[in-house]
């Protein structure tokens, strides 16, 4: 396909099976949004690019966003990241193989590196400094109202970065963590959740809600798990490589044990327990739109996502006076402080404080 500009290309791949067009450009971010307003998009390791399917309609999008302009409008920052910087970026992520970070935080990392890169315009690394870090701070983070947990990855990677960086001369104890504030996640009631999971009539999504509930799971960890994973006889699942670099057991319910005997049954799924429609493991993607029908068929109002069935499950044990520190252990938390958030959360702690209306007379 002709697109009119040297730096964007494309070209016909197999990918699992299927002919995409995969599209060649250059890391910009204005670049990647365009790609992704494109329907059907979808990012390969493999090719490290993305791709579309081999549609006329994928190629009129593809023509649409890129042809119509030779070079970027207000673009202040160069199309490549020169060679020393990217180096560094490379040899930072080695590091992080090494020491058995999880794949999403190098992947997170990577990115708020590379981000900064872009906004640092490929400077001399000698002119880097506190200031430099702040200024950035405020413009990326404060002033494009982005979340706090994105600037504390970006602070994290960096802290990293510099620790391995011994021609850059800063003090680290200088660049400040952003103040966290306190937001209580919404959680549904046991009537609530039996109504979201009775409400799947597909043997999969039900089998999936189920599992996120019943054993307290985070969404990579229940994508992540493999059939070998699950122990039957011992009623155990073993979460594996999971926030932390740390392997856990979590118990199977013998009701969610039932339930994934009769899936097995009928999906029989490969190597991952959930399989995807056209691959191996399934996506997130397809978590959230199959757990947001469900949560509109059971007339929930509350914002829920599948960590709002983490919470869930989590303060459920907490009304039950399950000991906090079985809780802890089934969640992964590090530190117990994390999981007391959760006493804050139980109906029954809520419903024992005291109001100054019960004074009256």
């Amino acid at each position: 396909m002709h697109l009119g500009r040297p730096d964007i290309s494309t070209q016909l791949i197999t990918h699992r099976g299927e002919q995409r067009i995969l599209v060649k450009m250059p890391y910009r971010l204005d670049l990647i949004a365009k790609v992704k307003a494109i329907p059907g998009r979808k990012y390969s390791k493999t090719y490290k690019s993305w791709h579309l399917p081999n549609t006329k309609a994928s190629s009129d999008a593809i023509a649409a966003a890129f042809a119509s302009e030779d070079k970027p409008k207000h673009q202040s920052y160069p199309v490549i990241i020169n060679d020393f910087w990217m180096s560094k970026v490379q040899t930072f992520k080695q590091y992080l193989y090494q020491q058995r970070y999880a794949p999403k935080t190098i992947s997170a990392y990577e990115q708020a590196v590379l981000q900064f890169l872009i906004w640092w315009n490929n400077r001399d690394i000698s002119l880097l400094s506190i200031a430099v870090i702040r200024e950035y701070n405020y413009t990326h983070f404060i002033k494009e109202k982005r979340s706090y947990s994105a600037q504390n990855i970006w602070i994290n990677a960096l802290k990293l970065l510099l620790t391995k960086e011994t021609s850059i001369n800063i003090d680290l104890q200088q660049i400040e963590r952003p103040k966290k504030g306190t937001h209580l996640p919404d959680i549904l009631s046991e009537d609530e959740i039996r109504r979201l999971i009775d409400g799947y009539q597909n043997l999969k999504h039900k089998t999936i809600i189920m599992m996120y509930y019943s054993c307290g799971l985070r969404k990579s960890e229940l994508i992540n798990l493999k059939i070998t994973d699950l122990d039957s006889a011992r009623r155990v699942i073993r979460i594996r490589n999971s926030k932390g670099a740390k392997d856990r057991d979590v118990s199977m319910p013998l009701g969610l044990l039932k339930l994934i005997s009769k899936y097995y049954h009928q999906y029989k799924p490969k190597e991952y327990l959930f399989n995807g429609q056209n691959s191996l493991q399934y996506s997130s993607s397809s978590i959230d739109k199959m757990l947001k029908a469900g949560v509109k068929k059971a007339g929930i109002k509350k914002r829920i996502t599948t960590h709002s069935l983490r919470h869930s499950y989590a303060t459920h044990l907490v009304e039950r006076n399950i000991n906090l520190r079985f809780i802890q252990e089934a969640l992964g938390h590090n530190s117990s402080r994390t999981t007391e958030i959760y006493t804050k959360l139980s109906k029954e702690n809520i419903a024992n404080m005291v109001s100054p209306i019960d004074f009256w007379e």
